[in-house]
């Protein structure tokens, strides 16, 4: 299995709470170019999971229309940034052994570096930034490893 975990676009920082935050112009666009650079990779989908937070579901909505065939997209109250990644892990595990090959989650920090800490206990607890995307292969026993972290800086560079 396959885990793509991707940090949110830039947000404003004022909102009337947290999980009002919206994304501003550059959040949308860092996402959208993240987005184009996966599909360019001919990466598609077979689940996703988003955090119920604005900024997150604005990201989502950035990010849908390149893979737009995806039937099964779950909000979940769990994946907000002081979330649980035990519970973030039990449900990709769930979700691997209904035959999920590849999941995009999109959540926040510090939870998106948890979950990689989680699943990946060799790659530490890493730090992402706004938009990027760590991948993680999930063999059949639910050992993980950290292929990569890419940020939109990165894809400037290429």
């Amino acid at each position: 299995m396959h885990i793509y975990i991707m940090r949110h676009g830039e947000a404003e920082m004022l909102a009337h709470s947290d999980s009002e935050r919206a994304l501003t112009a550059l959040g949308r666009l860092e996402s959208e170019m993240m987005a184009s650079y996966l599909a360019n990779q001919n990466i598609s989908f077979d689940a996703v999971m988003v955090s119920p937070y604005l900024r997150a579901q604005q990201t989502w909505q950035s990010v849908f229309p390149f893979f737009s065939a995806v039937a099964n997209v779950q909000t979940l109250q769990f994946l907000t940034p002081g979330g649980s990644a035990r519970k973030s892990v039990d449900e990709i595990l769930a979700l691997q052994a209904t035959g999920v090959q590849k999941l995009l989650i999109v959540s926040h920090l510090p939870l998106v570096g948890y979950i990689v800490g989680e699943l990946a206990p060799e790659a530490g607890v890493p730090a992402f930034s706004t938009s990027a995307v760590g991948i993680v292969e999930l063999d059949e026993d639910g050992f993980g490893n950290l292929h990569s972290l890419t940020s939109v800086a990165q894809l400037s560079n290429q």
